[in-house]
């Protein structure tokens, strides 16, 4: 695993959206670095679906099954493009040497978000039929989104903070760029993607004062004949000159998928910032509290009307989503009194603390995620860009700021010798608890979080090892953060996984002990009656499960009460070998 990123390439395009994409993939020939993209794209909704399945079940025929869902998927909405964006990609394609083919592959994140809504209903695959709130795919996507202006920014204007959180590790935080577009008519507009991708609306800024930053979301009304999230981003970001443009745009057509768009614009006399949802023939928009100068935005609906038909993609989702959005909101009001800085909103993109525990996590419902492949604060009305330039997770910095700036047709290349704005690497705890790791071993735990990546890419890839390997892995990340129980749940999955039921036992014991979020201490003993069942120890797995269900009712917590009393006293071995880890919300992946 290589800890160094290519340098960042500022692009400049101008022209027919034809010309701009030519621009493009020729610039990409000159840079290079541009291909591992092309390897990433076409696998990646189906890995994603995979990686809920026993390791074992990872095979060909459900490769096949899969990618013939996925293939389905994208293939129907590639057909209704517009037509100006699919020259664009075909140009950028074929002046990079690539196939037109390969357009489809725009559309892997709608198809991914669709199948957790589809895999149930058409029963491709019996493993991968559970989705309800209980029972679903792995692995799911999650981003968090910050703005500030007014009094709670430092110097009074408008700031959007965002971590693109995606699963392209390797590909997408090591290969930066930033693409101003000056297109023959209309806006000029420009946006923050990786090399080899030009995918101009997921995270993306106008020269009319507005700014987008696209989020995951799961529901049950899903499409295939609609705009995908690349071009509905694209045509917002290209036309909308306000939040209410762009909210009309969003009206006017069908979107295939289902998202939670950040806006802002400076420049508006009502609410600066909005959060527009969508699903596949609803549109819905969220605006700030009244007095409020500040919005943010994970991966839950906000909006009471699209919260019917949501699903939650996973277990621990939920919780994952309202800890992030709780957390920045703690951040904020914490800094309100002083304003919120840049640095300051770098800060909370870094920010590893779980919100239910106030105490510093490595991995599980924080900010910091392992997948922040592109960190940004972005400003129109300061005319600046403030960029990430490290690995994931990227909200650890460096940044490099970057002009606001739109010119004639070219690139060019910055290096850290460039960076104006350093990171500040102070962390803040919840305003309740201290975290147990001090200011003093923040190297170390930035190597923790790297052991922790390496582990989760072989798990992804079993040509990088096996679970040994993993185990090794999360062993070293755990000799350097020895109070964190996310670490130590973690290994005990992979040691269920492999029937060695003593070990994670044993490793779900301290877990359970240490973790002080009621959520989390729930997780661990459920599993761990589970296991204690199976080593035939009924009244210990009696104990972990009337623990459960005796606690206070949260309801975050329902799940575990549900799952506990589902179980009725007893699980198989059967079913805990059949488990596999989710390094995203550090979680059992199970049947």
């Amino acid at each position: 695993m290589n800890l160094e990123t290519y340098p960042l390439a500022v692009l400049q395009l101008r022209g027919s959206h034809e010309e701009m994409g030519r621009q493009f993939g020729e610039i990409m020939n000159s840079i290079g670095q541009f291909e591992p993209i092309f390897d990433f794209y076409p696998v990646m909704a189906r890995n994603l679906l995979l990686g809920s399945l026993p390791r074992k079940n990872r095979n060909a025929l459900a490769k096949g099954a899969t990618s013939l869902l996925v293939n389905w998927m994208v293939n129907r909405m590639k057909k209704n493009r517009p037509s100006e964006f699919s020259a664009r990609t075909k140009a950028a394609l074929s002046s990079a040497g690539r196939s037109p083919k390969i357009e489809k592959d725009l559309f892997t994140m709608d198809a991914f978000q669709n199948s957790v809504g589809l895999l149930g209903m058409l029963q491709v695959l019996p493993e991968l039929a559970h989705i309800s709130p209980l029972k679903s795919p792995q692995m799911v996507p999650a981003c968090t989104s910050v703005a500030v202006w007014g009094d709670q920014s430092k110097d009074g204007k408008l700031y959007h903070a965002r971590n693109f959180d995606f699963p392209g590790v390797e590909v997408w935080d090591k290969r930066p760029i930033i693409v101003f577009c000056t297109p023959e008519k209309g806006l000029r507009y420009g946006y923050i993607a990786c090399r080899g991708a030009d995918v101009p609306g997921i995270t993306a800024f106008n020269e009319a004062g507005l700014t987008i930053a696209f989020h995951t979301r799961f529901h049950k009304k899903i499409g295939f004949s609609g705009l995908g999230v690349i071009d509905f981003g694209h045509k917002i970001i290209s036309e909308a000159r306000s939040i209410q443009e762009a909210v009309e745009i969003a009206k006017k057509h069908k979107i295939n998928s289902t998202w939670g768009a950040i806006l802002t614009n400076h420049k508006e006399k009502g609410p600066k910032a909005a959060i527009l949802e969508t699903n596949y023939g609803n549109v819905d928009v969220v605006y700030p509290n009244l007095g409020k100068d500040h919005i943010v935005n994970t991966n839950h609906y906000q909006s009471e009307k699209m919260q019917e038909g949501e699903l939650m993609a996973a277990p621990v989702f939920y919780h994952h989503c309202i800890s992030r959005y709780d957390r920045a909101e703690e951040l904020l009001a914490s800094q309100k009194r002083k304003g919120t800085s840049i640095v300051d909103l770098q800060d909370i993109l870094d920010d590893s603390i779980d919100f239910s525990s106030g105490e510093v996590r490595t991995m599980g419902s924080t900010i910091r995620q392992i997948t922040s492949v592109k960190s940004v604060v972005m400003s129109v009305e300061a005319r600046k860009i403030f960029i990430s330039l490290g690995t994931a997770p990227t909200g650890s910095g460096p940044y490099i700021e970057v002009p606001m700036a739109w010119g004639e047709p070219g690139y060019k290349i910055l290096g850290l010798s460039d960076t104006k704005e350093k990171k500040s690497k102070t962390k803040l705890s919840s305003s309740h608890k201290k975290p147990k790791t001090d200011v003093g071993k923040e190297e170390k735990k930035d190597l923790s979080i790297q052991y922790y990546k390496k582990a989760m890419l072989i798990n992804d890839d079993p040509n990088l090892g096996g679970v040994e390997d993993i185990l090794s892995e999360l062993e070293k990340a755990s000799q350097i953060s020895q109070a964190d129980p996310s670490l130590l749940f973690m290994q005990a999955v992979l040691h269920l996984e492999s029937g060695r039921f003593k070990e994670a036992s044993y490793l779900l014991e301290q877990a359970e002990n240490l973790e002080s979020s009621s959520f989390r201490k729930q997780q661990s003993q459920l599993w761990l009656a589970r296991t204690q069942s199976v080593l035939g120890r009924p009244r210990i797995a009696d104990h972990f499960y009337n623990k459960i269900l005796d606690a206070k009712p949260e309801f975050s917590n329902a799940v575990w009460k549900k799952k506990a009393a589902d179980d009725k006293g007893k699980y198989s071995a059967k079913k805990l070998k059949q488990t596999s880890p989710n390094f995203l919300i550090v979680d059992a992946n199970e049947l």
